[in-house]
Protein backbone atom coordinates (compact mmCIF):
# COMPACT_ATOMS: atom_id res chain seq x y z
CA UNK A 1 0.00 0.00 0.00
CA UNK A 2 2.77 2.35 0.86
CA UNK A 3 4.53 1.62 -2.35
CA UNK A 4 1.39 2.12 -4.33
CA UNK A 5 0.67 5.35 -2.53
CA UNK A 6 4.09 6.72 -3.19
CA UNK A 7 3.80 5.69 -6.79
CA UNK A 8 0.46 7.39 -6.97
CA UNK A 9 1.93 10.51 -5.52
CA UNK A 10 4.79 10.39 -7.95
CA UNK A 11 2.50 9.77 -10.87
CA UNK A 12 0.14 12.48 -9.71
CA UNK A 13 3.07 14.84 -9.45
CA UNK A 14 4.07 14.06 -12.98
CA UNK A 15 0.57 14.88 -14.24
CA UNK A 16 0.38 18.19 -12.40
CA UNK A 17 3.70 19.57 -13.67
CA UNK A 18 3.60 21.60 -16.83
CA UNK A 19 6.69 23.23 -18.39
CA UNK A 20 6.40 26.98 -18.13
CA UNK A 21 7.24 27.38 -21.76
CA UNK A 22 3.96 25.64 -22.67
CA UNK A 23 1.99 28.51 -21.14
CA UNK A 24 1.71 31.84 -22.97
CA UNK A 25 -0.06 35.02 -21.99
CA UNK A 26 -2.63 37.04 -23.87
CA UNK A 27 -1.29 40.59 -23.90
CA UNK A 28 -2.44 44.07 -24.81
CA UNK A 29 0.07 45.90 -26.97
CA UNK A 30 0.48 47.88 -30.20
CA UNK A 31 -0.27 45.55 -33.08
CA UNK A 32 1.06 45.87 -36.62
CA UNK A 33 0.48 43.92 -39.81
CA UNK A 34 2.99 44.37 -42.63
CA UNK A 35 2.49 43.30 -46.25
CA UNK A 36 5.74 42.51 -48.05
CA UNK A 37 6.35 43.08 -51.79
CA UNK A 38 9.36 43.03 -54.08
CA UNK A 39 10.10 46.24 -55.94
CA UNK A 40 12.62 48.32 -57.86
CA UNK A 41 14.27 51.53 -56.74
CA UNK A 42 14.16 54.40 -59.22
CA UNK A 43 14.81 58.13 -59.32
CA UNK A 44 11.67 60.18 -59.67
CA UNK A 45 13.42 62.51 -62.11
CA UNK A 46 15.83 61.13 -64.68
CA UNK A 47 17.52 63.41 -67.19
CA UNK A 48 18.05 61.43 -70.38
CA UNK A 49 21.17 62.56 -72.24
CA UNK A 50 21.14 62.32 -76.03
CA UNK A 51 22.93 63.94 -78.93
CA UNK A 52 21.39 67.07 -80.47
CA UNK A 53 24.15 67.15 -83.05
CA UNK A 54 22.82 67.15 -86.63
CA UNK A 55 24.06 63.87 -88.03
CA UNK A 56 26.50 61.40 -86.46
CA UNK A 57 28.94 62.76 -83.90
CA UNK A 58 32.17 61.14 -82.72
CA UNK A 59 32.79 61.07 -78.96
CA UNK A 60 36.06 62.74 -78.04
CA UNK A 61 35.60 62.94 -74.26
CA UNK A 62 33.18 61.09 -71.97
CA UNK A 63 32.35 61.24 -68.23
CA UNK A 64 32.86 57.92 -66.48
CA UNK A 65 29.89 55.91 -65.23
CA UNK A 66 29.06 56.33 -61.55
CA UNK A 67 30.59 59.78 -61.37
CA UNK A 68 28.70 62.32 -59.26
CA UNK A 69 28.18 65.53 -61.22
CA UNK A 70 26.78 68.96 -60.50
CA UNK A 71 24.64 71.02 -62.84
CA UNK A 72 26.83 72.35 -65.68
CA UNK A 73 29.60 69.74 -65.38
CA UNK A 74 30.96 68.29 -68.64
CA UNK A 75 29.39 64.97 -69.63
CA UNK A 76 30.56 64.48 -73.21
CA UNK A 77 32.49 66.35 -75.89
CA UNK A 78 32.10 65.46 -79.56
CA UNK A 79 34.79 65.97 -82.20
CA UNK A 80 34.56 69.62 -83.36
CA UNK A 81 36.93 69.52 -86.36
CA UNK A 82 34.35 69.32 -89.18
CA UNK A 83 32.08 71.85 -87.52
CA UNK A 84 34.86 74.40 -87.12
CA UNK A 85 35.85 73.96 -90.76
CA UNK A 86 32.25 74.47 -91.89
CA UNK A 87 31.94 77.47 -89.59
CA UNK A 88 34.84 79.25 -91.35
CA UNK A 89 33.17 78.75 -94.74
CA UNK A 90 29.79 79.98 -93.50
CA UNK A 91 31.33 83.07 -91.91
CA UNK A 92 32.80 83.92 -95.31
CA UNK A 93 29.43 83.35 -97.04
CA UNK A 94 27.72 85.56 -94.49
CA UNK A 95 30.26 88.36 -94.98
CA UNK A 96 29.82 88.18 -98.77
CA UNK A 97 26.02 88.23 -98.53
CA UNK A 98 26.11 91.20 -96.16
CA UNK A 99 28.56 93.04 -98.40
CA UNK A 100 26.36 92.39 -101.46
CA UNK A 101 23.27 93.71 -99.68
CA UNK A 102 25.12 96.81 -98.46
CA UNK A 103 26.39 97.38 -102.01
CA UNK A 104 22.86 97.12 -103.39
CA UNK A 105 21.33 99.41 -100.78
CA UNK A 106 24.00 102.10 -100.75
CA UNK A 107 25.63 101.98 -104.18
CA UNK A 108 24.17 99.97 -107.06
CA UNK A 109 20.50 100.79 -106.68
CA UNK A 110 20.96 104.51 -105.89
CA UNK A 111 23.31 104.83 -108.88
CA UNK A 112 20.76 103.17 -111.18
CA UNK A 113 18.06 105.55 -109.96
CA UNK A 114 20.39 108.51 -110.47
CA UNK A 115 21.23 107.34 -114.00
CA UNK A 116 17.53 107.05 -114.85
CA UNK A 117 16.88 110.54 -113.44
CA UNK A 118 19.63 112.03 -115.64
CA UNK A 119 18.34 110.24 -118.71
CA UNK A 120 14.84 111.50 -117.95
CA UNK A 121 16.13 115.07 -117.66
CA UNK A 122 17.89 114.76 -120.99
CA UNK A 123 14.82 113.14 -122.58
CA UNK A 124 12.52 115.86 -121.20
CA UNK A 125 14.86 118.58 -122.46
CA UNK A 126 15.00 116.94 -125.89
CA UNK A 127 11.20 116.66 -126.00
CA UNK A 128 10.69 120.28 -125.02
CA UNK A 129 13.29 121.36 -127.57
CA UNK A 130 11.64 119.41 -130.37
CA UNK A 131 8.19 120.67 -129.35
CA UNK A 132 9.40 124.25 -129.34
CA UNK A 133 10.95 123.74 -132.72
CA UNK A 134 7.60 122.38 -133.98
CA UNK A 135 5.76 125.42 -132.64
CA UNK A 136 8.26 127.72 -134.37
CA UNK A 137 7.99 125.75 -137.60
CA UNK A 138 4.20 126.10 -137.57
CA UNK A 139 4.62 129.91 -137.44
CA UNK A 140 7.14 129.81 -140.23
CA UNK A 141 4.81 127.68 -142.33
CA UNK A 142 2.23 130.48 -142.13
CA UNK A 143 4.86 132.73 -143.69
CA UNK A 144 5.53 129.97 -146.24
CA UNK A 145 9.11 129.58 -145.02
CA UNK A 146 8.67 125.94 -144.00
CA UNK A 147 6.92 123.26 -146.00
CA UNK A 148 4.14 121.01 -144.73
CA UNK A 149 6.44 117.98 -145.19
CA UNK A 150 8.97 119.52 -142.78
CA UNK A 151 6.16 120.08 -140.28
CA UNK A 152 5.16 116.40 -140.44
CA UNK A 153 8.76 115.30 -139.97
CA UNK A 154 9.06 117.56 -136.95
CA UNK A 155 5.85 116.12 -135.48
CA UNK A 156 7.35 112.63 -135.73
CA UNK A 157 10.44 113.81 -133.85
CA UNK A 158 8.26 115.28 -131.12
CA UNK A 159 6.31 112.02 -130.82
CA UNK A 160 9.52 110.00 -130.60
CA UNK A 161 10.93 112.34 -127.96
CA UNK A 162 7.68 112.11 -125.96
CA UNK A 163 7.61 108.32 -126.30
CA UNK A 164 11.22 108.09 -125.10
CA UNK A 165 10.38 110.32 -122.13
CA UNK A 166 7.32 108.22 -121.17
CA UNK A 167 9.36 105.04 -121.52
CA UNK A 168 11.97 106.37 -119.10
CA UNK A 169 9.25 107.53 -116.69
CA UNK A 170 7.67 104.06 -116.83
CA UNK A 171 11.06 102.43 -116.32
CA UNK A 172 11.68 104.68 -113.31
CA UNK A 173 8.29 103.78 -111.84
CA UNK A 174 8.67 100.02 -112.39
CA UNK A 175 12.25 100.06 -111.16
CA UNK A 176 11.28 101.79 -107.91
CA UNK A 177 8.13 99.72 -107.38
CA UNK A 178 9.21 96.21 -108.45
CA UNK A 179 12.77 95.73 -109.70
CA UNK A 180 14.75 97.32 -106.88
CA UNK A 181 12.53 95.91 -104.06
CA UNK A 182 12.88 92.47 -105.65
CA UNK A 183 16.65 92.70 -105.77
CA UNK A 184 16.74 93.99 -102.20
CA UNK A 185 14.50 91.13 -101.10
CA UNK A 186 16.78 88.61 -102.79
CA UNK A 187 19.78 90.24 -101.14
CA UNK A 188 18.09 90.17 -97.71
CA UNK A 189 17.01 86.56 -98.25
CA UNK A 190 20.57 85.58 -99.15
CA UNK A 191 21.87 87.36 -96.07
CA UNK A 192 19.20 85.76 -93.88
CA UNK A 193 20.00 82.31 -95.26
CA UNK A 194 23.71 82.86 -94.66
CA UNK A 195 22.97 84.16 -91.16
CA UNK A 196 20.70 81.20 -90.40
CA UNK A 197 23.29 78.74 -91.69
CA UNK A 198 25.91 80.46 -89.52
CA UNK A 199 23.63 80.27 -86.47
CA UNK A 200 23.01 76.57 -87.09
CA UNK A 201 26.74 75.96 -87.38
CA UNK A 202 27.36 77.84 -84.14
CA UNK A 203 24.57 75.83 -82.51
CA UNK A 204 26.15 72.70 -83.92
CA UNK A 205 29.42 73.74 -82.30
CA UNK A 206 27.61 74.28 -78.99
CA UNK A 207 26.05 70.81 -79.35
CA UNK A 208 29.54 69.35 -79.45
CA UNK A 209 29.63 69.91 -75.69
CA UNK A 210 26.99 68.30 -73.47
CA UNK A 211 26.78 69.43 -69.86
CA UNK A 212 24.80 68.02 -66.94
CA UNK A 213 21.31 69.57 -66.82
CA UNK A 214 21.08 68.75 -63.11
CA UNK A 215 23.07 67.22 -60.27
CA UNK A 216 23.14 63.44 -60.05
CA UNK A 217 25.06 60.30 -60.90
CA UNK A 218 26.23 59.43 -64.41
CA UNK A 219 24.64 56.26 -65.77
CA UNK A 220 25.67 54.93 -69.19
CA UNK A 221 22.88 53.31 -71.22
CA UNK A 222 23.54 50.37 -73.50
CA UNK A 223 22.82 50.90 -77.20
CA UNK A 224 23.50 49.24 -80.52
CA UNK A 225 26.92 50.28 -81.81
CA UNK A 226 27.86 48.42 -84.95
CA UNK A 227 27.27 44.74 -84.24
CA UNK A 228 27.57 45.20 -80.46
CA UNK A 229 25.11 46.12 -77.74
CA UNK A 230 27.08 48.02 -75.11
CA UNK A 231 27.63 51.40 -73.53
CA UNK A 232 29.32 54.18 -75.49
CA UNK A 233 33.09 54.75 -75.43
CA UNK A 234 35.44 57.43 -76.73
CA UNK A 235 35.66 57.14 -80.52
CA UNK A 236 32.09 55.82 -80.97
CA UNK A 237 29.69 57.62 -83.28
CA UNK A 238 26.40 58.72 -81.72
CA UNK A 239 23.37 59.75 -83.79
CA UNK A 240 20.93 62.58 -83.20
CA UNK A 241 18.30 61.93 -80.49
CA UNK A 242 19.98 58.63 -79.56
CA UNK A 243 19.94 58.32 -75.73
CA UNK A 244 23.29 57.09 -74.45
CA UNK A 245 23.43 58.42 -70.89
CA UNK A 246 21.14 59.31 -67.99
CA UNK A 247 21.45 61.46 -64.87
CA UNK A 248 19.04 60.18 -62.18
CA UNK A 249 18.35 62.53 -59.29
CA UNK A 250 19.35 60.30 -56.37
CA UNK A 251 18.00 62.78 -53.81
CA UNK A 252 14.41 62.03 -54.79
CA UNK A 253 13.80 58.28 -55.01
CA UNK A 254 10.71 56.11 -55.39
CA UNK A 255 10.02 52.38 -55.31
CA UNK A 256 7.86 50.72 -57.97
CA UNK A 257 6.16 47.47 -57.02
CA UNK A 258 3.13 45.42 -58.08
CA UNK A 259 0.44 44.37 -55.64
CA UNK A 260 -1.77 41.36 -56.46
CA UNK A 261 -5.40 42.18 -57.06
CA UNK A 262 -6.49 40.11 -54.01
CA UNK A 263 -4.29 42.23 -51.72
CA UNK A 264 -5.29 45.66 -53.01
CA UNK A 265 -7.25 46.44 -49.83
CA UNK A 266 -4.04 46.07 -47.80
CA UNK A 267 -2.30 48.91 -49.64
CA UNK A 268 -3.64 52.45 -49.42
CA UNK A 269 -2.23 55.86 -50.20
CA UNK A 270 -0.36 57.38 -47.27
CA UNK A 271 0.49 54.06 -45.58
CA UNK A 272 3.85 53.79 -43.82
CA UNK A 273 6.51 51.65 -45.55
CA UNK A 274 9.85 50.18 -44.49
CA UNK A 275 12.16 49.62 -47.46
CA UNK A 276 15.04 47.13 -47.34
CA UNK A 277 17.50 47.03 -50.29
CA UNK A 278 18.60 43.49 -51.08
CA UNK A 279 22.17 44.74 -51.48
CA UNK A 280 22.12 46.17 -47.93
CA UNK A 281 19.86 43.92 -45.82
CA UNK A 282 20.71 45.83 -42.63
CA UNK A 283 19.59 49.15 -44.10
CA UNK A 284 16.07 50.34 -43.25
CA UNK A 285 14.57 53.21 -45.22
CA UNK A 286 11.38 55.02 -44.35
CA UNK A 287 8.79 55.45 -47.05
CA UNK A 288 5.16 56.22 -47.72
CA UNK A 289 2.70 54.90 -50.32
CA UNK A 290 2.32 57.72 -52.82
CA UNK A 291 0.04 56.35 -55.54
CA UNK A 292 -1.92 53.18 -56.18
CA UNK A 293 -2.71 52.30 -59.80
CA UNK A 294 -6.29 52.74 -60.96
CA UNK A 295 -6.32 49.80 -63.37
CA UNK A 296 -5.42 46.14 -62.90
CA UNK A 297 -2.79 44.94 -65.36
CA UNK A 298 -1.03 41.74 -66.26
CA UNK A 299 2.63 41.19 -65.42
CA UNK A 300 5.21 39.75 -67.81
CA UNK A 301 6.07 36.15 -66.97
CA UNK A 302 2.83 35.57 -65.07
CA UNK A 303 -0.47 33.94 -66.06
CA UNK A 304 -2.87 36.19 -67.93
CA UNK A 305 -5.58 35.84 -65.29
CA UNK A 306 -3.26 37.18 -62.60
CA UNK A 307 -3.77 40.91 -62.24
CA UNK A 308 -1.68 43.45 -60.37
CA UNK A 309 -1.88 47.10 -59.41
CA UNK A 310 1.17 49.30 -59.78
CA UNK A 311 2.16 51.04 -56.53
CA UNK A 312 4.61 53.94 -56.18
CA UNK A 313 6.31 54.44 -52.80
CA UNK A 314 8.17 57.66 -51.97
CA UNK A 315 11.51 57.15 -50.20
CA UNK A 316 11.65 59.72 -47.41
CA UNK A 317 15.30 59.35 -46.36
CA UNK A 318 17.60 58.45 -49.29
CA UNK A 319 20.98 56.89 -48.52
CA UNK A 320 24.18 57.67 -50.50
CA UNK A 321 24.72 53.93 -51.05
CA UNK A 322 21.54 53.58 -53.09
CA UNK A 323 21.60 53.14 -56.86
CA UNK A 324 18.80 53.45 -59.38
CA UNK A 325 17.39 50.07 -60.41
CA UNK A 326 18.24 48.29 -57.14
CA UNK A 327 15.96 45.48 -56.00
CA UNK A 328 14.24 46.17 -52.69
CA UNK A 329 11.71 44.60 -50.38
CA UNK A 330 8.90 46.95 -49.36
CA UNK A 331 7.10 46.26 -46.07
CA UNK A 332 3.82 48.19 -46.20
CA UNK A 333 1.95 48.78 -42.95
CA UNK A 334 -1.45 47.43 -43.95
CA UNK A 335 -3.00 47.49 -40.46
CA UNK A 336 -2.16 48.92 -37.05
CA UNK A 337 -3.83 49.17 -33.66
CA UNK A 338 -2.31 51.16 -30.80
CA UNK A 339 -3.77 48.83 -28.15
CA UNK A 340 -4.90 45.38 -29.27
CA UNK A 341 -5.48 42.15 -27.41
CA UNK A 342 -3.13 39.68 -29.05
CA UNK A 343 -2.52 35.94 -28.73
CA UNK A 344 0.51 34.07 -30.13
CA UNK A 345 -0.18 32.25 -33.39
CA UNK A 346 1.13 28.99 -31.92
CA UNK A 347 -1.65 29.03 -29.31
CA UNK A 348 -4.47 29.32 -31.86
CA UNK A 349 -5.96 26.14 -33.29
CA UNK A 350 -8.73 25.68 -35.80
CA UNK A 351 -11.84 23.58 -35.96
CA UNK A 352 -12.56 23.95 -39.66
CA UNK A 353 -13.20 27.73 -39.92
CA UNK A 354 -13.58 28.33 -36.18
CA UNK A 355 -10.49 29.32 -34.17
CA UNK A 356 -10.13 28.27 -30.54
CA UNK A 357 -7.60 28.24 -27.72
CA UNK A 358 -6.93 26.18 -24.61
CA UNK A 359 -7.21 28.62 -21.73
CA UNK A 360 -5.66 27.58 -18.42
CA UNK A 361 -7.96 27.93 -15.41
CA UNK A 362 -6.46 26.81 -12.08
CA UNK A 363 -5.05 23.32 -12.60
CA UNK A 364 -6.78 22.55 -15.87
CA UNK A 365 -7.28 24.05 -19.34
CA UNK A 366 -10.57 24.82 -21.07
CA UNK A 367 -11.23 24.90 -24.80
CA UNK A 368 -12.64 28.28 -25.76
CA UNK A 369 -13.79 29.39 -29.21
CA UNK A 370 -12.52 32.83 -30.11
CA UNK A 371 -12.93 35.41 -32.84
CA UNK A 372 -9.76 36.79 -34.38
CA UNK A 373 -9.03 39.73 -36.62
CA UNK A 374 -5.82 40.55 -38.43
CA UNK A 375 -2.69 38.45 -38.07
CA UNK A 376 1.02 39.02 -38.47
CA UNK A 377 3.92 36.59 -38.45
CA UNK A 378 3.76 36.01 -34.67
CA UNK A 379 0.26 36.76 -33.35
CA UNK A 380 -3.46 37.21 -33.96
CA UNK A 381 -5.55 40.17 -32.89
CA UNK A 382 -8.31 38.83 -30.59
CA UNK A 383 -11.75 40.37 -31.09
CA UNK A 384 -13.74 38.09 -28.77
CA UNK A 385 -13.17 35.14 -26.39
CA UNK A 386 -9.95 36.12 -24.64
CA UNK A 387 -8.89 38.87 -22.28
CA UNK A 388 -5.60 40.46 -21.40
CA UNK A 389 -3.66 38.25 -19.00
CA UNK A 390 -5.31 34.96 -19.96
CA UNK A 391 -2.91 32.01 -19.98
CA UNK A 392 -3.16 29.83 -23.08
CA UNK A 393 -1.57 26.43 -23.66
CA UNK A 394 -0.93 24.22 -26.63
CA UNK A 395 -2.97 21.27 -25.42
CA UNK A 396 -5.94 20.43 -23.26
CA UNK A 397 -5.03 19.95 -19.59
CA UNK A 398 -7.15 17.94 -17.16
Amino acid sequence: MLVVFVGAVLVGGSFSRRPEEDVQRVTREPFYVWSIYDGKLAARRVEVIMSHFSGPATIAELASEGRLVERGDLLVRFDETEVERELVKLKRDYALAKSELDSLQHAKLPMEIRDLELRMLESRASYESEKQYLDDSVQLMKEELVSAQEIEQQKLKVERALSGLKTLEMKMKLTQKYLHPSRLERGRASLLAAERALELARKQLENCVVRAPSAGMVVHRALHIGSEYRTARVGDRIYRNQPFMAIPDMTDLVVHCHVPEAELALVQKGKEVVIVPLAYPDLRLKGKVETVGSMAQGKPGHAGWQKYFRVVIAVQEPDPRLRSGMSVRARILSYSSPSAVVVPRSAVQWDEDTPYCFVREWRRSVKKPIRVGRANHRAYEVLEGLAEGDAVTHALEK
